[in-house]
């Protein structure tokens, strides 16, 4: 046994036991690792937010970051298909891209931050070419095309069609804009423009240009769903309104709202659940739930499902008992008699 001497115990002297101290480095670590790791990552974003230009047109892109307090200066890291180049401010210009120079997948970063996603900037030496956001689209999104040329030429009468119909023809306004989108609006777009020559502007040809703009779901269609098949009366009853929200939109601001019978039980808001503290006999009913974000933009009712609160009696519970223990002793007596047959 170690004694302790008297100035020994008392000293104020404290030690951190090892175990102790290896614990508190590991929590002072994941919290540094959360401030600069995950915290903030950076997106690229084009202006002029087109994903595909022509040949020599010119572009800017810009590394945003999430707002922080307070706003510090940064520096700012490049790179192109994951190879840096040069350039250590917010915006990086691409002037007079050429094809092999401009075309790739643009990353950005700063110091002690992520690194972005890629997004990818193609470059075309098309004579029309059309146009559209490099992200992805998804439903209630506004997506606007453009019916673009090369400069250096004069070009008329754009035209635009959706699956071979057509969809909008203009003398001079070469954009298309749908202030939001459906999945239903997903197809193969299409633009042409009729292009006068430079040395002889009496010839005219007539050049187009395809994509296909698919529409991705926001969220899933909703469904209702109860914690407990049986609600008795007087019980607590708990309805949810189940979806699945896309995790490249997580931050999307939903509402939920309860029907029943078609009437308003609940109006819209943040929560998905719905609950009855005590339910009664005349909370039965067909139960649907309508989500919708919250611009409103984007708007989906789930299928109905029919909740019956049971009411039951004394009587009825002596009944259930019962019943059970007359189970429990017929399968006990079925068992004897088996295993007293087999010996």
């Amino acid at each position: 046994m170690v004694k302790t001497s008297d100035s020994q115990k008392g000293s104020h002297n404290f030690q951190v036991p090892a175990t102790m101290s290896v614990f508190l480095a590991i929590m002072f670590l994941s919290l540094n690792m959360g401030k600069s790791g995950g915290a903030i990552k950076p997106m690229v974003t084009f202006t002029p937010n087109w994903g595909n230009i022509i040949f020599y047109d010119n572009v800017t892109l810009t590394c945003d970051v999430p707002s922080t307090v307070p706003e510090e200066p940064r520096t700012y890291h490049w790179y192109k298909d994951k190879r840096p180049i040069p350039g250590d401010q917010q915006r990086l210009h691409i002037i007079r891209s050429s094809i092999e120079e401009g075309r790739g997948d643009y990353q950005c970063q700063t110091i002690g931050g992520d690194i972005s996603d890629p997004v990818f900037l193609n470059v075309t030496e098309h004579l029309v070419l059309l146009q559209r956001p490099p992200s992805a689209i998804y439903e209630g999104d506004p997506l606007t095309l453009r019916c673009h040329h090369m400069k250096y030429f004069k070009a008329i009468n754009p035209k635009f069609y959706k699956d071979d119909q057509e969809i909008k023809s203009s003398e001079s306004d070469s954009t298309f804009h749908i202030p939001n989108i459906t999945r239903s609006q997903s197809g193969r777009y299409k633009c042409t423009k009729q292009i006068q020559l430079r040395y002889d502007e009496s010839i005219v040809i007539e050049d187009s240009d395809e994509s296909f703009i698919s529409v991705k779901e926001l969220f899933s269609h909703p469904e209702i769903k109860i914690t407990a098949y049986w609600v008795i009366e007087g019980d607590e009853m708990t309805v949810r309104c189940d979806i699945r929200l896309d995790p490249l939109r997580g931050g999307t601001e939903l509402h939920f709202a309860f029907y029943r019978d078609g009437r308003t039980v609940r109006g819209y808001d943040v929560s998905d659940t719905y609950r009855v503290p005590s339910s009664q006999l005349e909370d039965s009913g067909k139960y649907t739930c309508e989500v919708r974000t919250a611009s409103g933009t984007v708007k989906k009712m789930s299928d109905g499902l029919y909740i019956q609160i049971m009411r039951i009696h004394d009587y009825t519970v002596q009944n259930i008992i019962r019943l059970v223990i007359s189970g429990f002793v017929l399968s006990a007596a079925v068992c004897f008699i088996y295993f007293h047959n087999k010996w």
